[in-house]
């Protein structure tokens, strides 16, 4: 492990500072004490992240330095600090936007490497639609869209919650953006839970609900050497994800209240999650079914027809085991 300096600049709405102040272990510094090296790095990073660095000239520097592996574990651990530092500073600044931009740059204290802090991973890319003629065709959109169902206004109500939770940078919005969406397409009244379904969804229906699915089927998708010990876990980290929802929302539980390693399996989890049930439903919808118990009933069926044992070994269990190497 290594000690780092992790600096980032504040959005362009927050404020400036005339001098230096200091919370614990997070300092925060007026755009002027910027050094020419820094700068260079910090245009470097903003390029990357396709920002206009003449935009930040003025706004605050906010700085720490972490004990970490990796200089990403290291900007993860920074801005959990940051975040609680930024939320009793929005109690000054009202009328602010308080909150990080994308620009920062990340020293190793022990060797004096200086990086920028680029895209960690997959960012949203421009797609080309290759043209099948001039007619538009009647596609799964339009049918979806023409349907005044329960199902089809609670898949609507679903992709609204799925498309913030793509777009949001904190992990903890993200679970959380992620369960509204499940819970917009499964949850039929207040003590319904909707773990099992989701379970379901994945590929791990539980053994009795598994006898209504073609056995040879349920065998190949149960030969993977991980695939009961995942059946179990995932039943436990879905519960648990469960009351993270009910502790961020009613008790106000912040993102440094959840380790990072937990956020990061919770992050996979739903994002595996979220996808896999709107495709059930939306296979559901083009098969004329109508509503969410409709839905449930047919599952067993459903199931037969839109889970593939490629994705269940391949990707689900695959990127759930990475992340809970990570984890522990």
């Amino acid at each position: 492990m290594s000690d780092y300096l992790v600096v980032k600049i504040l959005d362009t709405n927050s404020f400036t500072l005339p001098n230096t102040l200091i919370y614990g272990d997070v300092e925060l510094r007026s755009a002027s004490s910027d050094s020419e090296t820094e700068l260079t790095i910090l245009k470097e990073s903003a390029e990357d992240h396709k920002l206009d660095f003449s935009r930040y000239t003025y706004t605050a520097r906010i700085s720490t330095i972490v004990h970490s592996d990796t200089p990403r574990e290291a900007q993860e651990q920074a801005t959990d600090r940051f975040s609680t530092i930024l939320d009793l500073i929005m109690t000054k600044f009202p009328t602010s936007k308080v909150e990080l931009s994308e620009i920062g740059f990340i020293k190793n204290l022990e060797s004096g490497e200086t990086i920028p802090i680029k895209k960690w991973e997959f960012t949203p890319s421009l797609s080309f639609v290759v043209n099948h003629g001039n007619i538009q065709q009647f596609d799964p959109i339009n049918f979806i869209f023409s349907q005044k169902t329960e199902l089809s206004e609670r898949f609507l109500k679903s992709l609204y919650w799925a498309r913030h939770s793509r777009h949001e940078n904190n992990r903890q919005l993200k679970v959380l953006f992620s369960w509204f969406s499940l819970e917009a397409l499964l949850k039929e009244n207040i003590d319904d839970y909707i773990g099992a379904t989701v379970c379901f969804c994945l590929g791990f229906p539980g053994k009795r609900r598994a006898q209504n699915i073609d056995q040879e089927f349920m065998r190949r998708i149960e030969s993977h050497p991980k695939y009961f010990f995942w059946l179990n876990k995932l039943t436990i980290e879905v519960n648990n994800i469960r009351d993270f929802r009910n502790d961020s929302v009613h008790d106000g539980f912040r993102i440094v209240d959840c380790s990072k390693d937990t956020l990061a399996l919770y992050e996979q989890i739903m994002m595996y999650g979220t996808s896999r049930c709107q495709q059930a439903v939306q296979h559901a919808l083009l098969n004329g079914i109508n509503t969410v118990v409709e839905f449930k009933d047919y599952l067993p069926f459903i199931f037969e027809e839109f889970v593939r044992v490629h994705d269940v070994h391949g990707n689900i269990i695959h990127s759930f085991d990475s992340a809970l190497t990570i984890r522990t």
